[in-house]
């Protein structure tokens, strides 16, 4: 079965029982969307969990671009030393980070050893923008955020990786006629209150647009999970 999460941000728990409810094995693929880093405490845990399963494929969301920005010049070693001693745009970028919720994972990333911050940096380097699936007859595009600046016609890959990262939904878009777009970033919360619907914390699925981050890090938020076979929900 192939399946499709996003938005964990440092909750392993529920990273953990979510593989549980869907008795995640070996002949499975698993796609994650992004931001499995900050605001959560165990984002670093979940991303060492992942990049040790050959079957477990990320993209790059918004938070770990941005700590891949500021790991490209703190990853040889994390001290308050170090830090007080960043010039102003790095501590620009750093205090971004921070404003965003990046201080539990710098926290423990101060803890790992040169070895392993080398290791995130590469995992970082190897996330794509976006990723294509057939699967059942369907096709999908896997996305972190959505897409910016669509035009009709225009290829992906002519598309920049602000369109990818941080993109608003436009949920009244029909972006593909035969292709679903699923992606995270947006708390179906919120989009579900700009509908003037109730702000349930489920997968929320409009036209070929599928929205996944079910806020798993906020108060009454879960995680979902989508079998793309099946297009069964799961949630923790």
């Amino acid at each position: 079965m192939i399946y499709v999460m996003s938005d964990m941000h440092g909750c392993f728990d529920k990273y953990q029982q979510m593989l549980c409810e869907i008795s995640f094995s070996s002949r499975d693929t698993l796609y994650v969307l992004g931001d499995v880093i900050d605001r959560g405490a165990d984002g670093v845990k979940i991303l060492l969990d992942m990049s040790l399963r050959p079957n477990v494929f990320p993209l790059l969301g918004n938070h770990e671009f941005t700590a891949a920005i500021c790991m490209s010049w703190i990853a040889a070693e994390i001290t308050d030393e170090q830090i007080d001693a960043l010039s102003t745009d790095k501590m620009g970028a750093y205090s971004e980070w921070i404003v965003n919720g990046g201080e539990p994972t710098i926290e423990s990333l101060k803890r790992v050893g040169r070895e392993t911050l080398g290791d995130i940096q590469e995992y970082f380097q190897e996330m794509e923008l976006y990723t294509e699936v057939e699967v059942g007859g369907r096709s999908f595009l896997l996305v972190h955020a959505g897409l910016d600046n669509f035009a009709p016609g225009k290829p992906l890959d002519e598309y920049g990786l602000s369109d990818f990262l941080f993109a608003r939904p436009q949920l009244e878009q029909d972006y593909f006629p035969d292709k679903f777009v699923i992606f995270g970033h947006t708390p179906v919360q919120f989009l579900r209150r700009r509908l003037g619907e109730a702000p349930s914390a489920s997968i929320l699925r409009r036209g070929n647009q599928i929205a996944i981050d079910c806020g798993c890090s906020f108060p009454g938020g879960r995680l979902g999970c989508l079998c793309l076979d099946t297009m069964e929900e799961f949630y923790v």
